[in-house]
């Protein structure tokens, strides 16, 4: 299993390229990146940690040729959020407004995935996702829908985190999950919740206190001043999404997908339970929805498909 990794020097792409790693999901890996100094000392690490962890990995920096053949591109480049926030006098309220910036990247690496490895699986984890998602979509000649993958998994982390913290029940007894897109429009689905199989009523208090624990996380990481944000997590999520390719385990992840009248929407990439094997999304899962919820999805998907409406080719 060959994978590549892009944009492996930042928080983001250097944690997806370590747990890879550390979860032996790879027998060769590429890690690219502009920053050549820290990809190259990444890159040591890297090989270290591969004799550490017993396993022989070939892991070599390269470009866009290096990615020949390979099975699974991560793409994890882009414009830092934190300056991005630092630019806008952290007045970030959304990740759209780094669409712009990170198109162009995106353009970038899909030509070189068309040219060296066509059939390989997409994870989008650069943001916005699910925007970046539908535009690589876009950009390949093929068009296989279930082979673009937008991360979106943090969102339905930290919806449990914080069910957790008001309900007082550990997090691991808890199932629930958040669609639509990965950001101010999400729609945390209370009506999906479950705690050790059971549904969970909430009081309008509880909904209020949730909400405002999982929409302030990007505020809140911004507050401190720090250039990073979900490294750990989102290396953690993508590992999980790559696993259920490796290992075509069909599991039923929280993911950005490329609608095609699932849900009743068409041409967009909108985030919802999918089933993920070797082949990449087999199936857009249908979950049960309140009419509240439903209206919330809708207002989501309306404004992620004016970003979709931007020019890709």
């Amino acid at each position: 299993m060959k994978i590549s990794v892009i944009g492996a020097a930042g928080c983001i792409g250097s944690s997806i390229a370590f747990n890879i790693i550390a979860r032996k999901l790879a027998d060769e890996m590429v890690v690219a990146d502009i920053r050549k100094d820290w990809l190259e000392h990444h890159c040591i690490d890297f090989l270290d940690a591969t004799v550490a962890n017993g396993i022989d990995l070939d892991v070599r920096m390269g470009g866009h040729e290096d990615i020949r053949n390979s099975d699974i591109v991560i793409q994890a480049a882009g414009t830092s959020v934190v300056n991005k926030a630092a630019a806008d006098k952290w007045n970030l309220t959304t990740r759209q407004r780094m669409l712009p910036e990170n198109l162009e990247i995106i353009k970038e690496w899909a030509k070189a995935i068309n040219e060296y490895c066509p059939q390989a699986i997409v994870i989008t984890a650069t943001n916005p996702a699910e925007v970046l998602n539908y535009a690589t979509y876009l950009l390949s000649p093929d068009r296989e829908r279930g082979r673009f993958i937008g991360y979106s998994l943090n969102d339905t982390t930290r919806f449990r985190i914080a069910i957790s913290r008001i309900k007082g029940v550990a997090p691991s007894r808890i199932n629930a999950i958040v669609v639509g897109e990965h950001g101010g429009s999400m729609v945390s689905l209370f009506s999906s919740v479950r705690i050790d199989g059971k549904a969970v009523e909430f009081n309008d208090d509880e909904k209020t206190k949730i909400l405002e624990i999982t929409n302030d996380y990007l505020p809140a990481m911004l507050r401190l001043n720090l250039p990073r944000t979900s490294g750990w997590l989102t290396g953690v999520g993508v590992a999980k999404i790559v696993n259920a390719i490796v290992y075509d385990t069909k599991e039923v992840i929280p993911a950005c997908a490329v609608l095609d009248g699932e849900y009743g929407y068409k041409g967009t990439s909108i985030g919802l339970p999918v089933k993920i094997g070797r082949q990449g999304i087999s199936e857009i899962t249908e979950i049960e929805m309140n009419p509240q919820e439903k209206e919330l999805l809708e207002e989501g998907s309306k404004y992620l498909r004016e970003h979709d409406d931007g020019e890709y080719h």
